[in-house]
Parts: structure tokens; sequence; C-alpha cells
């Protein structure tokens, strides 16, 4: 049996694949074809001065006739490609031009015995062996050489030539070539001035060409397994090292890879280096610091940050496209990032259409690969998407995958699109509400149904706060129904939900404020106040995060839908429940309105004058503290957050000028509407009504001031036009009504001697009286009865018209618990009724009037109040005190004139 044969096929390169050949070890390769092959391929070595280097002898077939080709009955052309030069051996001159050296031994490594040759079957890793030179006095006896056509170790015969002398080697180290380049090199020659060192063999399918060298005589070698050989890359003892030679640079011998000129065709890079990770992390990093700077540069929006940012989107989306056009993603990596890719375009940029192309295209790779949870988180960015550009075709394209959802027993995505669904309609208008409040309830059924109370309480309050933009006739007993059906269902588990408890208060408290229950709201107040308190360090409320997450019962048998992947719309849970996350205030954002509400409630109950600008004042520090830092978001949804909190910052602002307007403190007033004026401009949200409400103001400011013409002018405006119908103008409620109080305000302007206009006076009140008098808010039915029971009309009203007016503002005024109301309406019975007239009961009213102007703090009022009670005091003979109030009054006109004149 021969070497060969004892050697299994596939085992003969360690146990790796060998596409040809696997019998033969890749250094067990015969040498006398490669001798005959690369005999003109050796440069010649430099020659040390002082004598001439010997030649070798001429090398034939018949000099080794054992060794001229280690394949029995083999074809020389057919193993070419295997056959190689050991790089231990220096390179040699021909003999005939150099004479000879004395000669030194090259020392080999033992080839294995045969006893030791059933253990070549065990798959190691060829080690490289090492060759180390030594001086003619020290050097090893020749080795015993193996034919590796039969297996058997035979010695040189004494006929043969003998052994090639070797030059003295220069201090540098021998460079080896890996034979494996040799298996399936090219003939043409190739430079190996980057070949990697023997211990670490390149991939099989670099195979760099080797320069030609001389052939060289010498015996083939058999590389032992390193398990076999464990000294085989060991230096000698150092008894045998090689004494340091100074040899001049000039002559010292070059190294393999010397001379060796860089193929062109080979890459200069030592490895491959994969860039599709790469752009991905660049991508992400680049979206990560543009979101953490985001709100920073909603706050100042300059050209640099802003540049700054949509440079950063820019180079993350530039990669991702790359990314995605690379041809090299696996199925599951192209949906994550065509989802990706879409969302940050629909976020950052105005692209719709290459958003749209994209989520289509991960769409289609969802489907051919099954994957639903990325492909319902796809369809449900593209419906957002459609919406913006189409919102009939999202409203019919959504409702499509509602019904595949509902078949497939999907439930998370069944809840995730109808509350996109609602959304959708609560932006579309006012027309649209019934559709939204119906997807709501059909929410709130399916929740109801499998018990996803979480789910149940928060439509319910949608649905609750839909009703009050409608402000249908019954809307009070509709919202109070919704907060019924939630507090029943309080005290399961699965909604001790720190943000769904703070919602519940917010819509029963502004459900009693919009019924002007002011006593009733003062007790839910005080409710709300104290369970903010208990949530202000609550860890499960963090102050940085605007989501809930609302807890769903997850069903079993049914395909897997939600992955860390949907995370932005279904999240997984632990154990049998998963989470929908939606959008809601945050702490701070809740803690502002809780003061805005406190400041309303404050207006109508407070016994001192300025209470409830303190507490809005408060609201206002709580909006403007920049150490309150947010999640890393969107630059579109930081301006979104920010537009918003300019809004609510405005409406205070608004509403302490209103209520300065109320004590005729005009400075405060012009003071508000410079800090309207000084927040940055930005379009308006849906729905706004800031810009309305400061024009009211800067009306409310002329007309006080005595500015009549400038006050009329605002007045006038079309922004106040009146629907002859009483339709709500925009959809708007509070439009409506401050378009019903400016015409008010003309009438009382027209009042004023030099801006009488009696047929638009009795134009005006023709447009307001069906407005008016059947209006479902007291306070403009209220307001609409002290008008005409103070103004002069032509014809006069009877006596009957005014005391209904007068009786029907004064009930008002005590239903509504408001001060201002309740002090116009005795001041003008006191006039209209008991002017000039001696008795208790005129007196009575006088003194009423004066002791609710002083509660109003208005000096206009308060002066009136003064001056009509001292005439009373006069008509009953009380001089003294009359003259006391004549002169109260006065002075309370001269500081109300005062305050007008603004500086």
């Amino acid at each position: 049996m021969t070497y060969r044969d004892t050697m299994p096929p596939g085992q003969a390169y360690g146990g790796g694949h060998q596409p040809q050949h696997p019998q033969f070890h890749p250094q067990q390769h015969a040498y006398g074809q490669h001798q005959a092959q690369q005999h003109q391929q050796r440069p010649q070595l430099p020659q040390p001065q002082g004598q001439p280097h010997p030649r070798l002898p001429p090398v034939s077939q018949t000099a080794y006739p054992p060794y001229t080709n280690g394949y029995q009955n083999g074809n020389q052309q057919q193993y070419q490609h295997n056959q190689y030069v050991h790089p231990a051996y220096p390179q040699q001159q021909h003999p005939q031009s150099q004479p000879q050296l004395q000669p030194q031994q090259l020392l080999l490594p033992h080839p294995q015995p045969p006893a030791q040759q059933h253990r070549q079957h065990q798959p190691q890793p060829p080690v490289q062996p090492t060759a180390q030179y030594y001086p003619a006095s020290s050097a090893p006896q020749p080795q015993p050489y193996v034919n590796y056509s039969n297996g058997t170790y035979t010695q040189p015969s004494p006929s043969q030539p003998p052994q090639p002398p070797i030059p003295t080697p220069s201090a540098a180290p021998v460079q080896f070539v890996n034979p494996s380049y040799l298996q399936q090199s090219p003939a043409t020659p190739r430079p190996t001035s980057h070949v990697p060192p023997a211990s670490q063999p390149p991939a099989r399918t670099m195979s760099p060409q080797i320069s030609q060298l001389p052939p060289i005589a010498r015996p083939p070698q058999r590389t032992p397994f390193a398990e076999d050989s464990p000294k085989l890359n060991e230096r000698p003892p150092p008894s045998r090292a090689a004494p340091s030679l100074k040899i001049p640079k000039d002559q010292r011998r070059p190294s393999v890879g010397a001379g060796v000129a860089k193929s062109p065709a080979t890459p200069s890079s030592s490895a491959h280096t994969e860039t599709l990770p790469l752009l991905i992390s660049v991508a992400e990093d680049c979206f990560e610091k543009a979101n953490t700077a985001s709100q920073r540069v909603a706050k100042s929006m300059s050209e640099t940050e802003v540049a700054d940012h949509h440079k950063l989107v820019a180079t993350g989306l530039g990669c991702l496209d790359v990314a995605l056009k690379s041809n090299k993603l696996w199925p599951r990596l192209e949906a994550r990032l065509c989802l990706r890719y879409a969302s940050v375009l629909i976020d950052e940029t105005t692209n719709i259409m290459e958003a749209e192309t994209t989520l289509t295209r991960g769409i289609a790779v969802c489907d051919k690969n099954r994957f639903l949870d990325l492909k319902y988180c796809s369809q449900f960015l593209l419906m957002k998407t459609l919406f913006q550009r189409n919102p009939k075709a999202a409203f019919k394209l959504i409702e499509g995958h509602i019904s595949d959802c509902g078949t497939y027993k999907h439930v998370h995505w069944i809840y995730a699109f109808r509350f996109l669904k609602a959304s959708f309609h609560l932006q579309a208008g006012s027309p649209a509400e019934h559709g939204a409040i119906d997807n709501l309830r059909k929410i709130a059924g399916v929740a109801n149904q499998r018990k996803d109370f979480s789910i149940f309480a928060m439509a319910m309050l949608l649905e609750g706060f839909a009703h009050m933009t409608t402000m249908k006739d019954d809307w009070a007993n509709r919202v109070q129904l919704c907060v019924a059906q939630v507090s029943k269902i309080q005290l399961e588990s699965s909604i001790q939900i720190p943000q769904i408890d703070i919602l519940l208060r917010l819509l029963d408290l502004a459900c009693s404020l919009h019924q002007k229950s002011h006593q009733v709201a003062a007790q839910k107040l005080t409710v709300l106040q104290r369970q903010l308190e208990e949530l202000k360090n609550s860890p499960d409320w963090p102050l940085q995060n605007g989501e809930v997450l609302l807890s769903i019962n997850r069903m079993s048998n049914t395909a897997p839908t939600v992955s860390n992947d949907t995370r932005a719309v279904v999240r997984q849970g632990e154990g049998n429940a998963d989470y929908l996350v939606l959008s809601t205030l945050g702490k701070q954002e809740a803690w502002a309105i809780a003061w805005v509400f406190n400041g309303i409630v404050a207006h109508y109950r407070a016994t001192t004058p300025g209470r409830s600008a303190t507490l809005w004042n408060e609201g206002l520090r709580v909006l403007d503290d920049t150490k309150v830092s947010t999640a890393p978001q969107p630059l579109p949804e930081a301006l979104r957050q920010h537009d918003w909190a300019r809004e609510l910052t405005c409406y205070t602002h608004i509403l302490i000028g209103l209520q300065a307007a109320t004590v005729t403190d005009w400075a405060r007033v012009k003071q508000s509407l410079d800090a309207i004026h000084e927040q940055p401009h930005t379009s308006p949200s849906p729905g706004s009504s800031v810009d309305i409400l400061t024009l009211y103001l800067e009306g409310c400011q002329q007309q006080g001031m005595a500015n009549m013409d400038e006050a009329l002018a605002i007045w006038k405006n079309p922004r106040f036009e009146l629907d002859p119908t009483g339709a709500y103008k925009n959809g708007s409620r509070l439009e409506t009504e401050l378009c019903i109080l400016a015409a008010l305000n003309r009438v009382y302007i027209m009042q004023e001697p030099n801006h009488r206009d009696s047929a638009e006076t009795a134009e005006l009140i023709d447009l307001l009286r069906p407005i008016c008098e059947d209006n479902p808010d007291l306070e403009i039915r209220t307001a609409w009865n002290l008008v005409l029971a103070s103004s002069t009309f032509e014809p006069e009203l009877s006596l009957n018209q005014a005391k209904r007016h007068i009786q029907g503002g004064l009930s008002g005024a005590q239903q509504l618990n408001n001060t201002q109301y309740l002090s116009m309406a005795l001041n003008i019975m006191r006039c209209k009724l008991f002017e000039n007239v001696v008795g208790e009961q005129a007196l009575k009213s006088a003194k009423a009037g004066a002791t609710q102007a002083r509660k109003s703090g208005n000096l206009l009022w308060m002066s009136v109040a003064e001056g009509m009670l001292g005439q009373s005091f006069e008509i009953e003979g009380r001089v003294g005190e009359a003259g006391r109030a004549r002169g109260e009054g006065v002075r309370l006109a001269n500081e109300a004139y005062e305050k007008t004149q603004l500086r």
C-alpha cells in the first residue's frame, strides 16, 4: 500500500474541500516537472566581492529518477499546476559560471515514519516548515528521502551529484511563499510582493503569480502534521544557532519577493471590507444626532443649525439609498431598510412620491417572504403618506386593511388602523366628526368584548373630546356618559395608567367649565391638582416621554404580527400582553394645562383681583422651562410640539390680557399683546384661534382707551363678519362667539354721539336677534340682554321690554356667578328703573350696584356706580354722603383716564 492509498478522499487538505485531486497533500507534489518549468524563471543572485559564486551541477531527469515525477504513471502536463519549488531553498546560479563554495546543508524536517501514517486521516491545518542555515562545520548530515510514488525511504546514490552548495545567508529572515498559491496559478508570472506569511494563507480564490526561479535539484518533502511535529516551527537550540555574518548591504541576497513588480490586476487591499453594515451604521448615527438636537433647533430655527440638521438627514438618507441599491440585501433587511428610509422621508422631507414607491417595494418583499409584522407596519405608514396626498383614497384603502385584519384575526392591527382612521376624520374637519366617533365606538366594542380595558378607556376618552368639539345640543350628556364609562372600569389593573387618569380629569373639568358650573369645576380642579402632585415624581410617567402604552391581550393560534421592528406602532410585551403605542400629553404639557384651568376657575371665584393672572404666569413658567429634555425625535415633530407650546403660550397671554382689560389695566394688555407678537411666527395649526383672539384683544384695548375709530375698524374686520344663518364660522364655535361679541361692541360704540348711526345699529340688532336669543351659551344670551337694556334705539324700547332684558341679564349673571355681568346688570337696572326715584328701593339698588362694581375691579364701572350712588344720596337729602360718593367717582374716573395714557 502506498502513501496515497492510506489517505481517505477529501482528507489530503486537512479536511477541506478541494475540487481537483483530493487524494494529494498540497506539499506532497513532485518537483521534476516544476523544476523544468521554472528553469528559466529564477533571477541570478548578486555575487559577493572577492570570490565568485559556485554554480550547481546540471540537473537532468536521469539524475534523480525517483523524483522526476512524483505521480506514478502520471502526466506532467496534467498535474503541472500542483508542482512548486519549496521556498526554503535559496536561489542558486548555474554551476558553469562560478566556482563551487563550501557546501552548506539545509535542515529539512523529518518525514513521517510509516508507523505514524495512520493519523493522517485527521483533518489538521498544514503547517509551513521553517528553514535554518548552519555553517559548514556544524551542518547536519543529509536526511533520507521519501519516494512519494511508493512511500519508501531511500538514500541518495553515491553516483548522484553531491548536495548543492548553499550560499551564506544574510541576517534577514527567509521569506516563504505559500504553496497553496500554486494550486490554481495561471501560466503567466505574477508578483509575490503582497503574499502574506505562510502561517496565514490567503483564500484559494486569490492566485498571485510567483516570479520564475531557476530549478534547484532537491528531494521532495512531505509536510508533517502539526501534532506529529510539535517543534516544527520552533527555533533550534542556541548551540546550533547560525552565527551572525557581517555582509555588506550591497552584497546581501535579496528576498524572494524583492524586485517583484506589482501587478495592476491584484488589489492593493489586504482584505475585502463589507461596506453595507458601515453604511447603515453611519445613517443611524446621523439620524440619532439630528433627532437629539431637534428640540434645540426647533426653538432657535437659526440658519446654521437648520442647515446642519438638513445635512445630517441628507447624509443618512444617502447612505440608506446606496444600501438599498446595492443588491446585497437579504429580504428582511431590505424590508426594514425600505420602512426606515420611507419613514425618514415622510418625517423630514416632502418627497411623498418617493416614500410611497419605497414602501410599495417593501410591501412586495414582505408579501413574497411572508413578513406580516413589517407588512402591516409598512401599510400603516403608507396610509399616513397617502392621506397627505389623497384623503379619499386613504379612507377607502384603510378600510380594506381593517377588513383583512379582521379576517385573519390580527387584533393588534385592527386597533392601530381604527385609531389611525379616527385621527384622519378629526383632521379632516367637522363634517367628518361623525366618522371619527363611529370608529371610536367600534374600537370600544371590540375592546370591551376582548377585555382590553385600556383600549376601551382611551377610545371612550377620545369620543368625549370629539363630542366637545361638535358642541351639539346634547353634547354635555354625551361627554358625561363617556366619563362614566371610563370611571366604571377605573379599578381594573390594566388601566392604571397615569396618562389615562389625567386625561379623564381634564375632560371632566373642561366639561364643567363649558357648562359654567364653576363651583363643581373648582372641586374637580382640586382633585386634578392632587393627582398631578402624586404623579410628579412617578417613574411610570417619564418626563421626557409623551407616549402611552395600551395593553392588548395576546391571541393564541395566530401568526406573529408583532416584533421589535413594529415598536413604533405595536410593541412586544411580557407575558400574554402586547402594547399599542399612542402619543398623548407629556407631563410638562399636562401641568401647563392644569395651571391654565386653575386660572380660569380662580377668575370666577377669586375675591382678590389678579390672582388668576398669577396662576397663568405660573403656567407660562412651566412651558418655558428649558431644563426639561425630551426624547430624540424628528425635526417636524419637534416643530409641532413647539408650535403647540407656542399656541398655549399665546392663549395664556390672551387670557392675561383679557383679565387686565376687565380691570382697565391697559399697560398690562399692551404687554400681553407685545408678548404674543414676539412669539416666532409659524403657520397656524388646524383649528387654531390664536390669531382671531389676538385681534379681539386689540379691539378691546382700542375701545377701552377711547380710540373709537381704531376700535370700530377692528370690529368691522372681515374676520368678525357674521353668518346670517347663525352657522359656525369655519366650523369653530369660538370664532362665531367672537363675531357676536364684536358686533355687540359695535352697537356700544355707535351709542357715542360722534359715531351714532341708527340705521346700522338697527341692522345689527336684526342680524343678532335670531342668533343670540336662542344661543345655547348662557354667557352670549346674558351679554345680548345687557346690551339691549343699556342702549338707546329709535324708536325707544318700551318699559316692559327694558325690564325683560334687565331681568334676563340679572338672572344670567347670577347663574354664571360672573361679577362683571352682575355689576353691569345692577347698575343698568338703577339707571333704567330708579333714575330720579325717591325711596329705599332706589337707594338699595344704587348701593348694590356700587358694591358689585368694586368687586369687579373695573375702574369705569366703579366710577359710574359711585356717581349714581351720589345722585341717590342727593335725592334723599343726604348731601354729605352724596359729596363723598361723587368725589370718589371723579377720582376713579381720573385714574381710569391716566391708565389709558400709555407711553
